[in-house]
């Protein structure tokens, strides 16, 4: 399931049409119909409104595996308190399958490195 797919079972599940949701969370309709359609992407800040809001983890709302062991609420602050996190994140959006796993390859590998060390 996508996150576009999550919001809008999220916004219907609590009986809010697009625009009564956009007022809601201080946004537009056509920002509500472009994230639920799959044509934007929300920024993290908007994704972390977004689960404060529906009182869920932000994972939840990404992902419909629950991949992270540290609990949700402190990766969210985690990410706050780190800017350079909070940038990879926001550019990790926009990356393709194969893009994500070289990263993710990168990031493994560097762990690795450490972890020798």
């Amino acid at each position: 399931m996508k996150f576009g797919d999550n919001l809008r079972n999220l916004r219907l599940k609590r009986g809010l049409t697009q625009m009564e949701f956009a007022e809601q969370l201080g946004s537009t309709q056509s920002s509500v119909t472009a994230w639920e359609c799959g044509r934007r992407d929300p920024d993290f800040a908007t994704v972390s409104r977004i689960a404060k809001f529906f009182g869920v983890p932000m994972q939840s709302l990404l992902s419909s595996e629950n991949v992270n062991d540290v609990p949700d609420e402190n990766v969210v602050e985690f990410l706050h308190s780190n800017p350079k996190l909070r940038l990879l994140f926001d550019k990790s959006r926009h990356l393709s399958e194969s893009d994500l796993d070289a990263v993710l390859a990168v990031v493994n590998a560097i762990s690795r490195e450490r972890n020798d060390d």
